[in-house]
């Protein structure tokens, strides 16, 4: 990837501001519109069975993603640096929880991410490639390097590829849902209730909904390469994740009027499953590779945002200064971007699952949504008089509300799967002692 009369020095850590709010919004969307909607509507079906507590899943998240949405839009437009939510822990709640959130999402969560959405493009690549079939993980993996190497590369490149799948998986996206809805007649179950749904199905399927909803969080590690960040980000966070909540709504409602609840529940390939019944198998063909370029613009943008943590990280921590590096010919953070490709090759040859991947992704993340929230409020009352170029619409309804709600899906699924928990949250326990190992600076936190 690097040429042998280029020469990689350590010029200082920061990272040249040159994608706009078109690049921005192109990623927030690619990483949103991503594996989740392709996948997770089966599991949300086996959770809620109810055809209208099944929509009433989707609407609450995006509500909740939408109320989080503003949220970060304030603390992006207080704070436009790499790095996104560890800078806001950092500022809004103490260095060590930003560095516990760091250090976790570096060793488990973001590759966790990348190993998943990987699995998910191989699974429908081997749908389409019959050779390739049961051969999931080598072309994971296969996928994971390209991407990697792009984005050494280029961020320009990345942003591209994250920017231009996403157009083109949106404007197909909304073809299917319009041919489904126009050609093929609702099934006969699609308003009528198939069991009873229970409030801890519907926490439980609230928080596997979040996984499709999350990607907007991971959006603000690129604020530090985005050209006038403090108006930007706002805009992005709000108007794109305003967009993706309707268009998911869409894609699901399109689902139950073709198949009965009980087959989404049983698929794994829902949408091709939908488009097959409302349209035939060529049609179910075609959709498998929409969602190839659906989750490759997720992955993509995925890439993109994630070495921007270790990035931040090792800006703050001089022990840890290889991380911040920007390579002196592409601008890029190269060490970050190999250790974080690195690191989702490991996981996809030791999980291989996509359930594990998802729930360990779930139950280690949302908490730190908690604490963002809960710095939110603290930094609103430390520091009154901190320009914010950007305001929360409805503090402190809003807010609050993101912050409960999130709170209590995290108890819910403490409760239903405590061992998950404990899987999930073992790196950021990690992350505690080793800030004090390697000296962790951070002079602009409150405490």
């Amino acid at each position: 990837m690097v040429g042998a009369d280029v020469t990689v020095l350590s010029p200082p850590a920061t990272l040249p501001r040159r994608l706009g709010a078109i690049a921005a919004t192109g990623t927030l969307v690619g990483i949103m519109v991503g594996s989740g909607i392709f996948r997770i509507p089966s599991t949300v079906a086996a959770a809620v069975p109810s055809p209208a507590g099944f929509m009433a899943v989707w609407l609450v998240g995006g509500l909740l993603a939408l109320s989080g949405a503003l949220l970060f839009g304030e603390l992006a437009a207080m704070f436009p640096d790499t790095g996104g939510r560890y800078v806001y822990l950092r500022e809004g709640v103490h260095p060590v929880a930003a560095f516990a959130y760091a250090v976790g999402s570096i060793l488990m969560l973001r590759p966790v991410s990348l190993s998943a959405r990987s699995l998910l493009i191989a699974a429908y690549v081997g749908t389409l490639v019959p050779a390739l079939a049961g051969r999931e993980v080598v072309t994971a993996a296969g996928i994971i390097v390209l991407l990697s190497a792009m984005n050494y590369r280029s961020v320009l490149l990345g942003a591209g590829v994250a920017t231009f799948t996403s157009a083109a998986k949106v404007l197909a996206l909304l073809l299917l849902a319009g041919l489904v809805l126009s050609s093929a007649p609702a099934v006969p179950d699609v308003a009528v209730a198939q069991g009873a749904v229970t409030l801890k199905g519907f926490g439980l399927a609230l928080v596997t909904v979040m996984w499709t909803y999350s990607g907007w969080g991971s959006t603000t590690y690129i604020s530090g390469e985005v050209r006038n960040a403090e108006r930007t980000m706002p805009r992005v966070l709000m108007l794109g994740v305003g967009f993706v909540v309707l268009l998911f709504l869409l894609i699901n409602w399109t689902y139950l009027h073709v198949l009965p609840l009980s087959t989404i529940a049983a698929s794994d390939t829902v949408a091709t499953d939908a488009a097959t019944a409302a349209m035939g198998p060529t049609a179910g063909r075609v959709v498998a590779l929409l969602v190839v370029i659906s989750v490759l613009g997720s992955l993509s943008g995925t890439m993109l945002a994630s070495p921007r943590l270790p990035f931040a990280v090792g800006s703050d921590a001089p022990r840890l200064g290889m991380l911040a590096k920007v390579h002196q010919a592409y601008g890029t953070p190269h060490a970050s971007v190999v250790l974080t490709a690195s690191l989702a090759l490991l996981f996809l040859f030791t999980l291989r699952n996509f359930e594990q991947l998802v729930e360990g992704y779930i139950l280690g993340s949302w908490p730190f949504y908690v604490l963002v929230a809960m710095g939110y409020f603290r930094l609103r009352r430390r520091r009154p008089e901190a320009a914010r170029p950007f305001r929360t619409p409805g503090h402190p309804v809003v807010p609050g509300f993101f912050l409960l709600a999130s709170a209590a899906m995290v108890l819910n699924a403490v409760v239903a799967d405590p061992i998950g928990a404990i899987t999930g949250s073992w790196p950021m326990l990690v992350g505690i002692p080793v800030y004090y190992l390697v000296r962790v600076r951070a002079p602009g936190a409150i405490r």
